[in-house]
């Protein structure tokens, strides 16, 4: 089947495109494509569709078929596991135990998952992928506007290892993959050529940038300039100070060594996050010993950043493998995700993370419709052979299905507080659910959430710790759950904190999660579950 394929990666600070078209077996790439987005205009959105436009306008992709992504900071992800490892299975009740894992309401949610390699052969592994409705519907518009309509919006994560996996050639190998972007860092973790856990990371070099105009009064283009065509050296100060980058900056020593300084805080900064998720992965994998690191994206070209890398974490560090024919620094860094995406989508079609769900599908997918007459000779046999496949598993599927009956019961009895077993526990519990979200609506209209979010910040505050060496770092409140982190000199204020929180019952719930130890200090995140009696004050207006 011949395909022409566009794969369209959106990112924060550029948009890179790649064309190509499938063969009987293979595809070969027709065009790479770059955009800026512009980063002096003050509407994001602006500067999105204005690059857009300018691909768009000098590249006809309307006889293409559209893939895409949607950037990770966008989405939600969660490691799940099963009792069983059937897909269809996982599928059916999935959207039960993903409740309490996502915090947006199931109604305002697109989800999809992927299997991932199991541990146990009778369990399933899977990763969710979780977004809200109206930010995938944002991210379609964007597209649209330009005349062009996505058939798939994949995971960026997934985009690179697949990545990975095309260009490998080492078998039996522990690996873990960086792509440094410019507003997140995607961090996976791979053995035997299996993805096992993946993570986004909210720091990325914008966060290098932003620091370093904020501090010495440098527009986003002085310090871009700074990394991209000075490339100050991270590995050593006086290595910029023999090439006199401070002459060529027309600034002073002082400050070049501040940029320098600020950019390796925020780079270790990463690099406790990467440490923190590798521990706590080796926790569960103990017999896994990774052999090297591939880093690729726009981060990866700071000078010196591997070095670092691989000095902290003691291990090999070179570039995620690509086309070896393209020299261009910013195809061979920063292509990597918008390749993923296409190999995803040719491999995986059915199996791979897909936002696209339901109502997001196209009414066509914009392709001839001639690309499918080759695929119509060979409905026939398919039909033939899945009828033999049905047949032989008929008895497998009987002893499968009494097995996930019974799980499904169990679940049923215990999350329902049913005494009798199910024929159908699915349908019940739906029409339980359905039963209980109309009495809690009933309920709901006649209470009025009437909470004052400065009264509960005024009541958390009076039982912060009276130490010197407290010190809040980061507060976020996100309807009815509030998270601080923060740094202090001893745990026990910790726990003291933490019981006086407790103890007041004013909160429904109070956890701590002591993430490093770093010198003197101990770093912790708490999480504050607020006590909610009805609407919201947005609600009762």
């Amino acid at each position: 089947m011949f395909e022409n394929i566009a794969s369209i990666d959106i990112g924060s600070s550029s948009i890179k495109v790649i064309t190509v078209k499938t063969g009987f077996q293979d595809f070969k790439v027709k065009n790479f494509i770059y955009e800026d987005i512009d980063p002096e205009n003050e509407s994001r959105e602006e500067a999105l569709l204005a690059a857009l436009g300018r691909i768009t306008e000098e590249n006809n992709l309307k006889n293409y078929t559209i893939v895409t992504n949607l950037p990770m900071q966008n989405a939600v992800i969660r490691n799940m596991t099963f009792p069983f490892n059937d897909r269809d299975k996982i599928s059916e009740v999935i959207a039960f135990e993903a409740e309490d894992a996502i915090p947006f309401k199931l109604e305002e949610t697109v989800m999809d998952f992927q299997m991932l390699k199991s541990r146990e052969p009778d369990s399933g592994e899977v990763l969710l992928a979780a977004a809200k409705k109206e930010t995938v519907e944002k991210q379609i518009s964007y597209l649209k506007n330009s005349g062009i309509s996505p058939v798939s919006m994949g995971l960026e994560s997934q985009a690179v290892y697949e990545c990975y996996r095309y260009f490998n050639k080492i078998n039996d190998e522990a690996v873990i993959q960086l792509d440094i972007g410019n507003e997140k860092t995607i961090l996976n973790f791979i053995h035997n050529g299996n993805l096992l856990f993946t993570r986004s990371i909210a720091i990325g070099i914008n966060s290098i940038y932003n620091k370093i105009c904020t501090t010495y009064r440098l527009s986003r283009v002085q310090a871009v300039k700074i990394f991209e065509e000075f490339k100050i050296d991270l590995t050593s100060f006086e290595n910029n100070l023999q090439k006199n980058f401070q002459g060529l900056l027309n600034i002073k020593k002082n400050t070049l060594n501040g940029i320098y300084n600020n950019s390796l805080e925020i780079i270790f900064s990463l690099l406790e996050e990467i440490i923190l998720s590798k521990k706590a992965f080796l926790n569960e994998y103990t017999d896994i010993s990774f052999n090297r690191i591939l880093i690729s994206g726009g981060g990866s070209d700071i000078t010196g950043i591997g070095s670092i890398i691989s000095s902290e974490l003691e291990l090999p560090v070179i570039s995620l493998p690509f086309f070896e024919e393209y020299t261009e620094s910013k195809i061979k860094s920063q292509f990597q995700i918008a390749f993923g995406i296409i190999l995803s989508y040719l491999n995986k079609k059915s199996e791979a993370i897909s936002f696209l769900k339901g109502d997001f599908l196209p009414a066509s997918s914009g392709s001839s419709i001639k690309q499918y007459y080759l695929a119509g000779a060979f409905i026939f046999l398919a039909l033939i052979v899945l009828l033999i496949n049905l047949i032989v598993t008929s008895y497998m599927k009987s002893e499968t299905n009494r097995q996930y009956i019974e799980i499904l019961n169990e679940r049923y009895k215990k999350y329902f507080h049913a005494r009798k077993e199910s024929n159908d526990p699915v349908s019940d519990a739906m029409k339980l659910l359905k039963d209980e979200k109309k009495e809690f609506e009933t309920i709901d209209s006649l209470v009025h959430y009437d909470e004052n979010i400065m009264n509960v910040l005024n009541d958390i505050l009076s039982f912060f710790p009276k130490d010197d060496s407290f010190e809040l770092r980061n507060l976020v409140i996100n309807e009815s759950v509030l998270r601080l982190d923060a740094k202090i000199g001893s745990s026990i204020k910790i726990d003291e904190f933490k019981n006086k929180l407790t103890e007041s019952k004013k909160f429904d719930s109070v956890a701590v999660n002591t993430n490093l130890k770093k010198g003197n200090d101990v770093l912790f995140a708490m999480t504050i579950k607020l006590k909610t009696t009805g609407k919201t004050a947005e609600k009762s207006k």
